[in-house]
């Protein structure tokens, strides 16, 4: 495997290849609140025969260090760069996409608004609709949208007044401001994102005892929307009941420069790693098989 630094055209992140004769296909990574560069994406794609960009797009001086009106345009300049290196197998100028928590909710949105660019989609623990931004520098009850098209900010569904966190010894879970969230109907309907757009296959990843958010209900609001447009074909949901937040090996990244708190992620390590095991194969069955030439 090759690894490269890239800090060019806008562009901010590691992209490995594997080792031999190319190209391979291509897939962008995303990371979620944890920021900086997702690394632990590449390092499992790469080894599987894909050559993958692991982008940067929050979380580092180099980008921007508040989750907050981050420009869609961030990620499509990443998707048409890698689309474009002779190492990339790009299908119709297409890549696939895979992402995790808030770069799942990312990875559904950019494919959702440059179907164009994406073929298939991999969503760890996603959401189906877009969610406010985490911007600590603003003042209170103030709130910004995470994401922007156009330098225009995106309609979004509120942590809603009133509905605290929890907390366990493992650390703070947002999964009860995320479910009464859920439940403002006219937030959801102006912020659900349009996953019928999308021109590739969809694979959504979650665990029944996610503690960061609902990602399971979530995943199922994707599903749904999927079918009310005649698309149940393009998408499945890999549930496993017992695994938390984290379904993949994971290891936060170095270049990050947000403090993390602890986060109550659910699930055990026995139940994530079999998730893991049982999904993974899924995953990269999905990925291959949808980016052949």
């Amino acid at each position: 495997m090759t690894t490269t630094r890239i800090r060019e055209d806008g562009i901010v992140g590691n992209f490995g290849v594997p080792d031999g004769a190319g190209p391979f296909p291509g897939v962008l990574a995303l990371g979620g609140s944890d920021g900086g560069t997702p690394d632990y994406f590449l390092n499992l794609f790469v080894p599987e025969g894909f050559a993958c960009l692991a982008l940067q797009y929050w979380g580092t001086n180099e980008t921007q260090l508040t989750f907050s009106e981050i420009p869609l345009e961030r990620i499509e300049t990443g998707l048409r760069w890698l689309a474009r290196r002779p190492e990339v197998i790009a299908v119709d100028g297409r890549v696939a996409m895979v992402g995790a928590s808030r770069g799942a909710e990312l990875a559904l949105l950019v494919a959702a608004t440059f179907p164009d660019l994406v073929g298939p989609v991999v969503a760890y623990t996603p959401s189906g609709v877009v969610w406010m931004g985490l911007d600590f520098t603003l003042p209170p009850g103030t709130t910004k949208s995470s994401w922007t098209l156009r330098g225009a900010p995106l309609p979004y569904v509120r942590f809603p007044e009133g509905v605290p966190p929890s907390h366990s010894e493992r650390g703070l879970s947002m999964l009860p401001v995320c479910e009464r969230g859920l439940d403002d109907l006219e937030a959801v309907k102006q912020a659900t994102i349009g996953v019928e757009r999308a021109t590739g296959p969809i694979l959504l990843v979650s665990g029944g005892d996610d503690k960061v958010w609902a990602a399971g209900r979530m995943s199922g609001m994707v599903v749904d929307r999927m079918a009310q447009h005649g698309r149940s074909g393009d998408v499945r949901h890999l549930h496993y009941p017992r695994a938390g937040h984290m379904l993949f090996p994971y290891m936060r990244p170095a270049d990050v420069m947000v403090p993390a708190f602890p986060m109550d992620l659910g699930g055990t390590p026995e139940a994530d790693a079999a998730a893991h095991a049982e999904a993974w194969k899924q995953v990269v069955g999905h990925l291959r098989q949808s980016t052949a030439p």
